[in-house]
């Protein structure tokens, strides 16, 4: 892919794949990726402990303006939750359910992007009802 819009593709792929070998590393097992219904999306859906836990992963190269964790505002928010509802509705999930969220910061690492900075934050948001 060329350009910015493909670049930026690459970039969250690359970093909800990184998120993901967090995620197994630290003992989550991951159900879903890039899980849609309609017009919703989650990242990663995983599991721990008896919950259901609903990441929201974002990318950015150094240098950027605004920290990655900082887009996920409530707008975004009221969007992970419905597809949380939708969901869980349709897997039949009472679990008790958090919302996550994997922030990655790139380097200038080139296309293998070695060089990179993860923050994870759990419970980073709750239901809005």
């Amino acid at each position: 892919m060329e350009g910015k819009k493909g670049n930026t593709l690459e970039k969250g792929r690359k970093g909800e794949a990184l998120a993901g070998e967090f995620l197994k590393r630290e003992g989550f097992r991951i159900f879903h990726t890039n899980w849609r219904t309609g017009h919703k999306e989650l990242d990663i859906v995983a599991g721990k402990d008896g919950c259901i836990h609903f990441v929201e992963v974002r990318s950015r190269s150094r240098g950027s303006v605004v920290s990655p964790e900082w887009t996920v505002d409530r707008y975004k928010q009221r969007k992970i939750m419905a597809a949380a509802r939708a969901y869980m509705a349709k897997y039949h999930i009472t679990d008790e359910a958090r919302f996550d969220v994997i922030a990655i910061v790139l380097g200038t690492g080139g296309t293998d992007y070695q060089d990179y900075e993860l923050t994870y934050i759990p419970n980073a948001f709750t239901l809005i009802l």
